[in-house]
C-alpha cells in the first residue's frame, strides 16, 4: 500500500478498540463529538501527503514495494536525507502551527531509529533483529500511525516496580506459548492512543540486573490499538464542544494522552523485540539514543510553534498599541531569541551528523547529540518563559473575552466600542485574545506547558545524568594548560604589588 489518504486513515480507525473517555467506551473516535475534530485534524495530515506541491517532498520510493511512502521511515544515509526528512516535518508542523507534539512522524521517526540499531537487539537472539527490521517494513508499507509508552503508573515511586502491592501494576510477563508472551499491567503514556493504529512498547527504562523479579518486566514489544484485552484510560477531553473561534485550539489538536492497560494480553513472538534479558535491555537503553533521530522532529515543531506564538505577541502588541515601550520589545525579541536558538541547535545537529561511532551494523547516519541534549535540557524553561511572556502581554484582556454569542448578540455595538483594538475591529481583537487564552490558559494550553516540560524525560533527571556523562576532557585540559602556563612564569607570581 502507498500512502494513505486521509479517508483511508480514518476508516482504520473504525474497528474494535476499547477506548475509555470520562466513563464511556467510545465506540466510534472518528464521530464521538470529543474526538472527532482531532481525527478530522489528522485525516487531514495524511491528505497533505497526496497535494501536487507536497507528494515529492513527504515521501520516498520503498525499498521494497517501490510505492511512495512517507519520508519519516526514511534510513538517513547522507546529510541531504537528513534535510529531505527536515522538509516533510516541516509540512507537517506548519500546517498544524507545531500545536501538535505526536504527529505520525514523531513514533514513526523512533521504530526507524529502532531499526538503524537492530542489531543490538539480535545479540542473544537474532529473531529479535529480524522482527524490528520487519515491523518497520510492515508499518513503513502500511502507512500506520503510531503511539507508543515507556513509563510506568505512578504508585508508589519510593518503591521498585517488584515491591508494589500488585507486582502486575507495571506491565509484566505472566506467561509465554508457542504463540507469543502474555503480558498483564500497565503503560503510560500514550499520547495519540485513540487515534492510533499500533502501539510501540520498546524496554526504554533500566532494569536491575540482580534482582530476579525484575525480569518479568524486561519486554519490548509492538501490538496492534485494537488488540484483545488492551484498553485505554483517556485523561478528560480538552474539546469544549464551542465554537473555533472560541477555543481554535482546544477544538483541533487535542492529541489526547491516556493509560495503557494490558489485560492478559498475547504479544507474537513476531512482534516481541526483546525478552527476558535484562543486561541486554539495560545495553540497550543506555545505546539505542533514538532521541539523536526524534528530535530533529521534535525541532521542528518548536520552530513552527514558537513562529505561531510570536505571530500571536506581535499581533497582540499590535492590537493594543503597546509596542512603543522597551519592556515589550524586550518580551518579544526574548522569543526571537528562543526562537532562532531552536534553529541553531537543529542545524547543528544536522551539521555534525555521521555514522553511529563503535556500532559497525548500524544504520545510516545519526544527528549530532550534544546540540540536542543541550536543547532538550534548556528548552522545557524556555517554553515556560514564552508562555509568560505571552500571559504578561495580554494580561487582564485575557479575562474579559467575550463569547461568539456576544458578538452578534443586542449589546454588539457595545462590544463593539469597548473592545476595539488600536489597529482592529473588537472582532478580530477578540478572536485573538481567545486564541492567546486557549495557548496558555485553558486546560490545553496547561497540557502544553506541562507536555514541553517532561515529555523528553524529567530535566532534572537529564541534567544530573549531563553531568555524570559529559565528556569533561577538553574543559579539564583547558584549566590544567592554563595553570601549567601561569606556573611556568615565576616572575608573574612574585611581581611587587603595584604602590598605592
Amino acid at each position: 500500500m502507498a500512502v494513505r489518504t486521509g479517508e483511508q486513515y480514518l476508516q482504520g480507525l473504525r474497528d474494535d478498540r476499547e477506548i475509555w473517555l470520562e466513563g464511556e467506551w467510545v465506540a466510534d473516535v472518528t464521530t464521538h463529538p470529543k474526538t472527532a475534530g482531532m481525527a478530522k485534524t489528522l485525516a487531514g495530515i495524511y491528505d497533505l501527503q497526496h497535494t501536487p506541491e507536497n507528494h515529492e517532498r513527504m515521501t520516498f520510493k520503498s525499498p521494497t514495494s517501490g510505492e511512495p511512502v512517507a519520508l519519516s521511515y526514511l534510513v538517513p544515509e547522507t546529510p541531504e536525507d537528513l534535510l529531505r526528512r527536515r522538509t516533510a516535518l516541516e509540512i507537517v508542523a506548519q500546517h498544524c502551527h507545531g500545536m501538535l507534539g505526536r504527529t505520525p512522524d514523531y513514533v514513526n521517526i523512533q521504530v526507524t531509529a529502532s531499526r538503524q540499531l537492530a542489531h543490538l537487539y539480535g545479540l542473544n537472539d537474532q529473531r529479535h533483529a529480524d522482527n524490528l527490521r520487519n515491523y518497520h517494513e510492515y508499518v513503513r508499507e502500511r502507512d500506520l500511525c503510531l503511539t507508543h509508552a515507556f513509563g510506568h503508573p505512578q504508585v508508589n515511586r519510593s518503591l521498585s516496580l517488584a515491591e508494589l502491592p500488585d507486582p502486575y501494576t507495571a506491565l509484566g510477563v505472566v506467561d509465554h506459548t508457542s504463540e507469543g508472551v502474555i503480558v498483564r499491567g500497565a503503560k503510560q503514556l500514550a499520547t495519540l492512543a485513540p487515534f492510533a493504529d499500533e502501539i510501540f512498547c520498546p524496554v526504554y527504562r533500566p532494569l536491575r540486573p540482580d534482582m530476579e523479579e525484575d525480569r518479568k518486566y524486561c519486554i519490548g514489544f509492538a501490538v496492534p490499538v485494537a488488540t484483545r484485552g488492551l484498553r485505554f484510560i483517556c485523561r478528560p477531553s480538552h474539546e469544549m464542544g464551542r465554537p473555533l473561534a472560541e477555543y481554535p485550539l482546544s477544538g483541533q489538536y487535542d492529541e489526547m494522552d491516556a493509560l495503557a492497560v494490558f489485560d492478559d494480553v498475547l504479544i507474537p513472538w513476531e512482534r516481541v523485540f526483546i525478552y527476558d534479558d535484562i543486561e541486554l535491555a539495560n545495553m540497550t537503553v543506555q545505546k539505542v539514543t533514538l532521541w539523536r533521530q526524534y528530535m530533529q522532529q521534535v525541532a521542528v515543531k518548536s520552530i513552527s510553534k514558537l513562529e505561531f506564538i510570536l505571530g500571536i505577541t506581535h499581533g497582540i502588541t499590535d492590537a493594543i498599541g503597546i509596542g512603543g515601550y522597551s519592556h515589550v520589545q524586550e518580551k518579544n525579541a526574548e522569543i526571537i531569541d528562543t526562537l532562532e536558538t531552536v534553529r541553531a541547535y537543529m542545524r547543528a545537529a544536522e551539521a555534525d551528523a555521521a555514522p553511529y561511532a563503535g556500532e559497525h551494523e548500524a544504520e545510516g547516519i545519526w544527528p549530532a547529540a550534544e546540540p540536542w541534549i543541550a536543547m532538550r535540557n534548556w528548552y522545557p524553561d524556555a517554553y515556560s518563559r514564552v508562555a509568560a511572556i505571552v500571559e504578561q502581554l495580554a494580561a487582564g484582556g485575557l479575562m474579559l473575552t467575550p463569547t461568539e454569542e456576544d458578538l452578534a448578540g443586542p449589546l454588539a455595538g457595545e462590544i463593539g466600542k469597548y473592545y476595539q483594538g488600536a489597529s482592529i475591529d473588537a472582532k478580530k481583537k477578540v478572536r485573538l485574545f481567545r486564541l492567546a487564552w486557549d495557548l496558555i490558559g485553558t486546560q490545553f494550553g496547561s497540557r502544553q506547558t506541562l507536555y514541553e516540560r517532561f515529555f523528553n524525560g524529567d530535566v532534572v533527571q537529564l541534567r544530573q545524568r549531563r553531568y555524570a556523562t559529559y565528556d569533561y576532557t577538553r574543559a579539564d585540559t583547558s584549566l590544567e594548560t592554563f595553570m601549567r602556563e601561569v606556573e611556568g612564569r615565576p616572575d608573574q607570581y612574585s611581581r611587587n604589588p603595584l604602590p598605592p
